[in-house]
């Protein structure tokens, strides 16, 4: 009888050990089968991160989409759990999608001036591109005419923009008019009538021929020229190579002189060769403190002598070619009080 008990219980304990053996091992397969290191899923396409996941026993989760400038669109931006954790079957994949780089809407610059349709661009983060100019009677001068890409159309930000421009209406060409020898105020009258524009002005001395006159010019006399084309004066003047600012020719400069207080009307005549020939300006009487307003073109050599009572007052002249070096202002000169009046000469040059 003892002899049944002693085997029955090492076939007892033997069976509890082989079992407890089996149970460890299989629960350690188990454990090990159902645990997945999990792999990198950022910037993979969708459909092969739902591949590979579903062969892995994961389940795929997408938690939303987001504008991404270096991840392609359906590309995965992230993933959680990280890349390397390891991982249950069975279990979440948390993953985010790309939309791609972000796609704005080209605005409309059609008839926009230029400078305002590079703010709009940059405002809706694009660049600009190459600009092209041509002329348009329809569009005005230095508008946009038409751009690519189309507007309202879609494009990634940062794209160029290509710009054409407009020169305004297509200008008409004419013959360049003969104005040699003519005074500078006269020849800038006919080429402003024809439309035409003033480029430069340049001095030259020439003794044999009139001050304030046309020596040279270009284009010549005869060409074909419309209202882009750059017309250079060369007039003659007491010094070499002098530039004058085309635009004097527009403006003038109102000279006054203020009469002293008094009881009685005074006799005023002012004379200038402004116009080529000496004329009056004045030759009338004034009440004392009125003031003798002279308005005289700035473009142009002039000198003026006033007079009161018939007798010298002072002489004022206006050189549009010299110019303060510091302000750039033009330098107008007045003489003092002369015991004697020198008239106006054509060859008379002051110091």
């Amino acid at each position: 009888m003892k002899s049944i008990l002693k085997y029955a219980f090492f076939f007892t304990t033997a069976f509890i050990i082989a079992g407890s053996i089996a149970y460890y091992s299989v629960s350690l397969f188990t454990k090990s089968a159902d645990e997945i290191i999990l792999p990198e899923l950022t910037g993979k396409n969708i459909i092969y991160v739902l591949e590979t996941l579903t062969s892995m026993g994961l389940n795929a989760k997408l938690h939303g989409t987001q504008y991404n400038d270096e991840i392609l669109k359906y590309s995965v931006i992230s993933q959680d759990p990280r890349p390397g954790a390891t991982i249950k079957k069975g279990r979440d994949v948390t993953i985010y999608i790309s939309k791609g780089p972000k796609e704005n809407s080209i605005p409309d610059l059609r008839q926009t001036p230029l400078k305002q349709a590079l703010i709009l661009l940059e405002k809706n983060e694009f660049t600009k591109g190459h600009i092209s100019y041509t002329y348009s009677s329809k569009t005005p001068e230095n508008h946009i005419i038409g751009q690519y890409p189309d507007p309202f159309t879609t494009a990634l930000k940062g794209s160029f923009c290509k710009l054409l421009v407009s020169r305004g209406t297509n200008p008409t060409g004419m013959v360049m008019p003969d104005i040699d020898g003519m005074r500078l105020e006269k020849a800038a009258a006919i080429i402003k009538d024809r439309h035409l524009h003033i480029s430069k002005i340049i001095s030259k001395k020439d003794l044999n021929k009139n001050p304030g006159t046309i020596l040279s010019y270009t284009p010549q006399a005869g060409s074909h020229v419309t209202g882009s084309t750059p017309i250079s004066l060369v007039v003659n003047s007491s010094e070499n190579n002098k530039i004058m600012a085309p635009d004097k020719l527009k403006n003038g400069i109102l000279l006054t002189h203020s009469l002293d207080p008094g009881f009685l009307k005074r006799h005023i005549r002012v004379e200038t060769d402004m116009l080529g020939p000496i004329i009056d300006l004045y030759n009338e009487y004034m009440k004392p403190g009125e003031d003798i307003k002279i308005l005289v073109p700035s473009g142009i050599y002039t000198e003026i002598n006033i007079f009161i009572d018939h007798r010298f007052e002072k002489t004022i002249i206006i050189d549009p070619w010299k110019e303060d070096n510091d302000t750039g202002d033009m330098i107008i000169w007045e003489s003092s009080h002369l015991q004697f009046y020198q008239p106006i000469l054509p060859d008379l040059v002051k110091n």
